[in-house]
C-alpha cells in the first residue's frame, strides 16, 4: 500500500505502462446529494432564508348576503446558516515536481480526490448523527429532524440496524443550499508554503486551497419519511409494503421522487421481491419502488441504536 504523498506512491503514479483512469478502493460516492434539487443561498454569501407557510388562508362557500370568516394564511421565516466544507490539502513539492505530468497536474489529481471525499462527508452528514434521531452534521437540524419524529416514521420493528430515507427533493421541500454564489472557492495557482513533519521539522510543500459553503433546506416535515430498525432479521428486512407505508406519509401532491438505502437494504429489497415472484426466478435487483428511483448510498450506517416510536409496523412473512 502506498500514499499518494510518498516516494513510493510517486514511483506507481509515474508508471508509464499504468492508464491514467485510476481504480479506488474507497466508498466514497455521493449519489444522494448528487441528485438532489440544489440552489444558491438567498442572501448570496452564507445565510439562506426562506418562508414556511404554517396555516391556510380562510375560505369557503357563503350565503348570498351573508359573510365568512376570511383570516389571511400565516408562515414563518426559516434563516439557516451554512456549513463551511473544507478539502484544502497541502503535499510536498518534492513529490508534486517529481510527477511525470508536471506539478499542476499531481495537485489537480489530488483535489479531484480531496473534492470527493469532502462531497461524501457531506452526504455522511445527511444520515448519520451522534443522536441516532436527530440530523446534526449541518446546520438546520432542528428542521431536518422534524423528518424523523413519529409521525413520519415507520417501525420495522427491529433492534436499531439500518434507515431507509424518502425525499422530496425540490426547490420548495429538501435542497442543497450552495452559499457564496454557489461557487466552490478553488485557488488558481498552489501556494507554496513552509510545512511541519510530525517531528516539527520544516519541509516545502505545496497548498491548495478549496472550500465551500453548504446547507440543507427541508421545506417541511412533509417532504421526508423514515423506515427504521431494520436491523435483517426475520420479518424486519426492507419490503415494499413497508416503503408504501412511508409513501403514505407525504402529502397527495407532493410525493417523494428519491428513495435512499444502503446495498444491504436494496439486497432485502430485491429478496423479498423474489419471495412473491410467481414463476420463482430470482426478482432483478430494484431500481426504484411504486415508480420512485432508488438510489443507493455507502453514507447511510448499518449500526444505528434502536429508535423508539409510539408506532410499530409488523411486516408479513411473505415479503420478509
Amino acid at each position: 500500500m502506498s500514499n499518494t504523498n510518498d516516494l513510493a506512491g510517486l514511483i506507481l503514479l509515474n508508471n508509464a505502462n499504468a492508464t491514467e483512469a485510476e481504480a479506488s478502493a474507497i466508498l466514497n460516492d455521493a449519489p444522494v446529494i448528487r441528485r438532489m434539487f440544489a440552489q444558491k443561498a438567498s442572501q448570496g454569501g452564507t445565510q439562506h432564508v426562506f418562508n414556511r407557510m404554517l396555516t391556510a388562508p380562510g375560505a369557503g362557500f357563503r350565503l348570498v348576503n351573508e359573510g365568512i370568516t376570511n383570516s389571511g394564511g400565516t408562515f414563518e421565516q426559516i434563516t439557516l446558516a451554512c456549513a463551511l466544507l473544507d478539502a484544502s490539502f497541502s503535499r510536498d513539492k518534492a513529490i508534486a515536481l517529481g510527477y511525470r505530468a508536471g506539478a499542476t497536474s499531481y495537485m489537480d489529481k489530488e483535489a479531484m480526490a480531496s473534492l470527493r471525499q469532502a462531497f461524501f462527508q457531506a452526504e455522511c452528514a445527511i444520515f448519520r448523527a451522534n443522536i441516532n434521531k436527530q440530523f446534526t452534521g449541518l446546520p438546520g437540524n432542528a428542521y431536518f429532524d422534524a423528518i424523523t419524529v413519529d409521525s413520519q416514521v415507520v417501525n420495522a420493528g427491529g433492534s436499531g440496524g439500518k434507515s431507509v430515507w424518502l425525499l422530496r427533493t425540490a426547490e420548495d421541500g429538501i435542497s442543497v443550499i450552495a452559499g457564496n454564489d454557489g461557487n466552490i472557492d478553488m485557488a488558481t495557482e498552489d501556494a507554496t508554503i513552509q510545512a511541519l513533519d510530525s517531528s516539527s521539522r520544516p519541509y516545502t510543500a505545496l497548498h491548495r486551497s478549496i472550500m465551500a459553503w453548504l446547507g440543507l433546506q427541508v421545506g417541511s416535515k412533509y417532504d421526508g419519511a423514515r423506515i427504521v430498525n431494520l436491523d435483517g432479521t426475520t420479518g424486519k428486512t426492507l419490503t415494499d409494503i413497508l416503503i408504501a407505508q412511508a409513501i403514505s406519509k407525504f402529502a397527495a401532491a407532493r410525493q417523494p421522487n428519491m428513495i435512499a438505502m444502503s446495498r444491504t437494504s436494496l439486497a432485502e429489497l430485491q429478496a423479498s421481491r423474489t419471495a412473491v415472484n410467481p414463476t420463482g426466478a430470482p426478482a432483478p435487483f430494484p431500481t426504484e419502488a411504486f415508480g420512485i428511483p432508488i438510489v443507493v448510498t455507502d453514507a447511510i450506517p448499518e449500526d444505528e441504536s434502536a429508535l423508539n416510536t409510539t408506532t410499530t409496523t409488523t411486516t408479513t412473512s411473505t415479503q420478509a
